[in-house]
């Protein structure tokens, strides 16, 4: 998964909702479509099939209106001679009066409904007409047209049901797929992507799946990373731990010490070291190598081992790097490389010869008669580069006397670089002289301390230092 910050990602979102018409607009066009389809022909055969039922019903209705009449005046009913019931003005001052009666006649009394129809002209001699209509309506019409509503009410809701169905399958698909594809996830398949063959919120929920699938398998996988850079890093610090300088007794006039501060993570492999040869020439030494983490660990303990071996048996600082650059160059890979910068002292005389093998950091020189402090640089190229005779022929041996009161301050190239704990200032060449200076006074504790205070609870890499201190001449001895 791609690393978005937070308004790119909302604004990737913003595009793919805009993507296709959603579900509901979808779905509430097609049902509005089908449906005027379907209501359009629906409505008119319901108009149809009305005015079909209304003339019907009034011809059934006069046609009893008639028979009714014919079979009262031929049964010689007895009409009361006033009615009750209600009037309706028609024109000409003709008026209808609509009452419900019961008649007499030979064959019974019959209920009927009357229409009478009153003349109100001055000059009409004429009788009141009485028509007759049976009690009863006729349902027959009414009945059909209720069938009709029904039937194309069943006609919609059948429609929508099929509809519902067609467009929930629809639906249903897609996400069906989706299902599928994050089961298979689930169940360790990674190569698997999520399939969307809808638009909408269909294709945005698809989207948001895969994106969501990336993030757990990103997240998975830097995990996976976290664990082995702690495992590097504790590795790393176990082989620190067991690959602590030996304990050198310090020459009479002279102090000797070495410090390494450890970084937060797998760190870089830089070391220090103190041993003597037979002789009783101390020397000290402060490594570097081009790789961090458990490569780094392996490559630092590989290049202190062979220093070692060299300087124990009582090799110069020269003879012990060109030994131990022949056997790098053999057993490690192109690209690969360490570097080394040594003292060995001769208490006899106060003499140290030194010796860079590549490393960046020039030694730090305090000459007390001159106040002063000088970087010290020897030629040099890494171990392991070359096989030998370049090695051989690029070192330099540089040779300078310690007198009292003078000091030889040796450190990782990585210590310039280190920030303070906002994150905003270098430590520099002039952060570094302060070390120096403070360590040649008051010790590579007092140094330490400050170096923490300076870069937080840890540096970025590994820091490595050795100092060896001419101690100044008593009062009795001046």
């Amino acid at each position: 998964m791609d690393n978005l910050s937070e308004t790119q990602f909302e604004q990737e979102v913003e595009g793919r909702r805009a993507v296709g018409m959603g579900i509901a607009g979808r779905f509430t066009l097609l049902l509005g479509f089908l449906t005027i389809l379907f209501a359009a022909p629906a409505t008119l055969l319901l108009i149809q099939g009305g005015d079909r039922l209304v003339d019907e019903a009034v011809t059934t209705t006069r046609l009893e209106m008639a028979k009714e009449t014919g079979a009262i005046r031929n049964g010689e009913y007895t009409l009361p001679r006033k009615l009750s019931g209600r009037q309706h003005q028609g024109p000409d001052n003709v008026r209808v009066q609509v009452a419900e009666a019961e008649l007499s006649g030979a064959a019974g009394s019959r209920q009927v409904r009357v229409y009478r129809v009153i003349e109100n002209s001055e000059n009409s001699t004429r009788e009141d007409l009485d028509l007759f209509a049976p009690m009863e309506n006729d349902t027959t019409p009414g009945e059909k047209f209720l069938v009709q509503v029904l039937l194309v009410t069943a006609g919609l809701v059948v429609m929508v049901i099929l509809l519902s169905t067609a467009v929930s399958k629809r639906i249903a698909r897609p996400l069906r797929l989706i299902t599928e594809d994050v089961l298979a996830i689930s169940r360790g398949n990674f190569n698997r992507r999520i399939r969307t063959s809808g638009s909408g919120e269909v294709e945005m929920l698809g989207w948001a799946v895969e994106r969501m699938v990336d993030g757990l398998l990103d997240g998975q996988e830097n995990q996976l990373a976290l664990e082995k850079r702690q495992r590097e890093a504790d590795t790393l610090r176990e082989i620190r731990r067991n690959l602590q300088p030996m304990k050198v007794a310090a020459p009479v006039g002279f102090s000797l010490a070495t410090t390494t501060i450890e970084s937060s993570g797998a760190g870089t492999g830089d070391f220090a070291d103190a041993l003597s040869d037979g002789d009783g020439r101390p020397t000290l030494l402060v490594g570097a190598t081009a790789k961090r983490g458990m490569s780094g660990a392996m490559l630092m303990a590989m290049t202190r081992a062979y220093l070692r071996v060299g300087i124990l048996e009582g090799q110069s600082p020269t003879e012990a790097c060109d030994r131990a650059n022949l056997a790098l160059n053999r057993d490690l890979a192109r690209g690969l490389y360490a570097s080394a910068i040594i003292s060995r002292l001769d208490p006899s005389s106060g003499e140290i010869e030194l010796v860079s093998a590549g490393h960046k950091a020039p030694a730090i020189r305090w000459d007390a008669a001159a106040g002063q402090f000088r970087k010290l640089q020897p030629n040099g190229i890494a171990l392991g580069f070359d096989k030998g005779p370049i090695f051989r022929k690029s070192l330099e041996t540089l040779k300078l006397s310690l007198a009292p009161g003078d000091a030889l301050f040796l450190y990782s190239p990585s210590v310039v670089d280190e920030t303070n704990s906002a994150g905003n200032k270098k430590l520099g060449e002039a952060g570094l002289v302060s070390l120096a200076k403070l360590a040649i006074q008051d010790g590579l504790e007092a140094m330490e301390e400050k170096l923490r205070s300076y870069v937080g609870d840890s540096p970025k890499s590994d820091l490595a230092f050795a100092l060896c201190k001419a101690e100044p001449l008593s009062e009795n001895e001046n």
